[in-house]
Order: C-alpha cells, then structure tokens, then sequence
C-alpha cells in the first residue's frame, strides 16, 4: 500500500509541510510506503480551457496525476485561506481532472490541516471534502487537524491518532 502526502503550501516554514512530513514519518514508521509530494511542484497557470486548448495539460499536472493513479491512498494537507482551501491546491486538482482519465476517480482520500486558529484548518478541509467528492473520490470521515499550530503542536500530535488517520480507507 502506497500512500501519496500531498501539502497545498509552497511557503517554506508553512505549517502543514511540517504536518505532512509528521504524517509521512508516522506512515512510514507503522510501514507504509509514502512519497511526500514537494508543494511547488503544484504549480501551474491558473485553469483556462483556451490556455488549456492552446497548451495543452501542464507536464507537471502530468506528473501529479501518474503519483494520484499510482498511490493507494492520498492524503491532502491543507492550509485555511479565508476560511477555504488555497488556489494552489484547488487548481493543482481542477487540472489533474482535464486529462483523458481523471485520477481522483475511486481514490481513497484523507484530509488534514494545521491553522494556527482554534479551528485547526476544518473550515478549508469541509470545502476540500466536497470539491473532492465532485471529483468522485471516496473521502474519509475522520479529518486529522492541527488547531492552535505550531512547528512543536505537529510534533507533539498523538502517533496513535494520526496511525488510526491512515487506517481509513485500508
């Protein structure tokens, strides 16, 4: 079982890169293979059916679309922007589905988050639970947030807690 740790922020000390590399080193301590999918690498213009007309899928849209189809299971750590998910993420996914076969299709999905508010990032994983839903991926009732985040609160979250996180879906 392979499980793809996608983080929908680029920003080099941001929060929810530090939650997915404690997801991913909890994963692979309970002996998951896990590929901890690098933020940047989401990024493509803003979707545009003439760009995507004239240019084509972005290769590294691609790219992320074979890790999707290749993984098990993905888990999607989200930032909140404004109390939803951010562009980066949202268009990383509305591309992935303009190709011939969209990944997201059956795919066991697990969200999380870290805000350094009281609600842990729940806000943008709700609305990321529907857009995910609308791409016609299984996802998991159990969200793992980080409310109150901190580089030392992520390290801190309860292995046992994020352990029965990615049992969802097995």
């Amino acid at each position: 079982m392979s499980v793809l740790i996608l983080a929908g922020s680029s920003r080099t000390e941001s929060l929810n890169r530090k939650l997915q590399q404690r997801i991913a080193d909890v994963a692979e301590a309970d002996g998951r293979a896990c590929y901890v999918y690098a933020a940047e690498e989401l990024d493509a213009p803003i979707y545009n059916g003439d760009d995507e007309q004239e240019n084509g899928v972005p290769s590294n849209t691609q790219k992320l679309a074979t890790a999707i189809s290749d993984a098990t299971k993905i888990v999607i750590v989200t930032p909140e922007y404004n109390s939803s998910i951010p562009a980066l993420l949202k268009n990383a996914i509305d591309w992935t589905t303009r190709l011939e076969q969209n990944p997201w299709v059956g795919k066991n999905v697990l969200l999380a988050g870290a805000s350094p508010g009281r609600l842990g990032a729940m806000r943008a994983m709700t609305h990321l639970m529907v857009v995910m839903g609308a791409v016609q991926s299984w996802v998991a009732p159990m969200f793992l947030s980080c409310p109150q985040a901190s580089a030392q609160a992520i390290n801190n979250l309860d292995e046992e807690q994020i352990r029965a996180f990615l049992r969802q879906g097995d």
